[in-house]
């Protein structure tokens, strides 16, 4: 068994060259856990021991002179739509996160969420015009509320 306890960078950012790929799919509320035990598709059993930080797709566990190990989101059932205006946006994302139900937005402000019908029906009914799609849930945008010296403003920034 590897033992994983970093990860070592993007597939978008270090070539392989020219290394076997052997994917580590993984579910994408797997990608938070801090300790995880699956198998790649190739059979290696991978154990994960990390910090906090969630993995994402393309992430390199491993890689040595023959195999690179690579993180991969299994695609799932969603629900997407686009809000027509940041007030509804906001009104929408406040009303899914009290069900508590992650929220994912892309770079196309597109809301996912893994898919409920009882939401689904919810947004048709609400007129937002929801899509049942299969997606990728990749990490969201996160809305961090920082502290800055000792006047105790706050900074809102979206990472």
């Amino acid at each position: 068994m590897l033992l994983i306890e970093k990860v070592i960078g993007n597939l978008a950012g270090i070539a392989t060259g020219g290394r076997l790929i052997d994917l580590l799919d993984l579910d994408w509320f797997d990608t938070g856990k801090t300790i995880l035990r699956k198998r790649t598709r190739a059979g290696n059993e991978v154990g994960i021991r990390k910090d906090s930080t969630p993995l994402e797709d393309g992430d390199i566990l491993y890689m040595d002179a023959e195999q690179v190990i690579v993180v991969n989101i299994i695609p799932c059932e969603c629900i997407v739509f686009k809000p027509d205006s940041f007030k509804d946006m906001g009104t929408v994302c406040f009303e899914i996160g009290n069900k508590h139900i992650p929220i994912f937005i892309n770079e196309e402000a597109e809301v996912l969420v893994e898919f409920e019908n009882p939401l689904y029906r919810l947004l048709e009914r609400s007129g937002y015009e929801p899509r049942r799609e299969v997606r990728k849930l990749l990490k969201t945008h996160a809305l961090i509320v920082r502290r800055h010296g000792n006047n105790y403003t706050r900074k809102i920034t979206i990472k």
